[in-house]
């Protein structure tokens, strides 16, 4: 969802007479903290794909270590126009996740259209790893899994996180006071 979000926040920074060469002059503070989240965010993946174990603690710590070093990177870039507004996005999910005890809250029709009837069944006996019943749980309004199409799912949280990205990529890119390297001139003056 963020990639889709990234691009089409460049597509209206086009739209908007951008320049894509601004978003490398920006300087965002505390960078290893984004490398390092998208790091553990691969490291999900992974465990995503089958290529480890579910029971392991892993997936639990990268995900928590993934938003908190994401939320970081953010609180240390508020001062980036739009910023604050991905930071809402992630910290709905993180309040909806820590409410639930490490779960995200999914719908059984919503489960039932993505994983099938046996993912419903075991939603409603609360066997699922990482998901709880949204008729049980607590702030499932805040990150209450919505289904869009068969294999993309989407909380409340990402989709104004996803609306932030867009937000903060477009202004970026038609800031016309972001100056490149080669723009930065010396005025006649400072010669004489």
């Amino acid at each position: 969802m963020f990639l889709e979000a990234l691009i089409f926040g460049i597509i209206v920074g086009y739209i908007r007479r951008g320049k894509i060469s601004r978003l490398a002059y920006v300087n965002f503070t505390f960078k290893p903290l984004i490398y390092i989240s998208a790091l553990f965010y691969l490291g999900i993946i992974i465990i995503n794909l089958g290529l480890y174990d579910y029971e392991s603690f892993l997936y639990s710590t990268f995900l928590i270590g993934s938003m908190i070093l994401t939320g970081l990177f953010l609180i240390a870039n508020l001062g980036i126009k739009y910023m604050f507004i991905p930071l809402i996005g992630l910290g709905l999910n993180l309040l909806s996740f820590f409410a639930n005890k490490f779960k995200f809250p999914l719908s059984p029709q919503a489960a039932g259209l993505i994983y099938g009837q046996e993912a419903v069944d075991l939603l409603n006996k609360g066997k699922l790893l990482f998901f709880t019943s949204s008729e049980t749980a607590s702030l499932s309004y805040l990150g209450n899994i919505i289904p869009i199409g068969n294999w993309f799912v989407v909380s409340i949280g990402d989709i104004i996180a996803a609306l932030g990205v867009i937000l903060v990529v477009q202004c970026i890119m038609a800031d016309k006071f972001i100056q490149t390297r080669g723009k930065i001139t010396f005025s006649k003056d400072i010669f004489r």
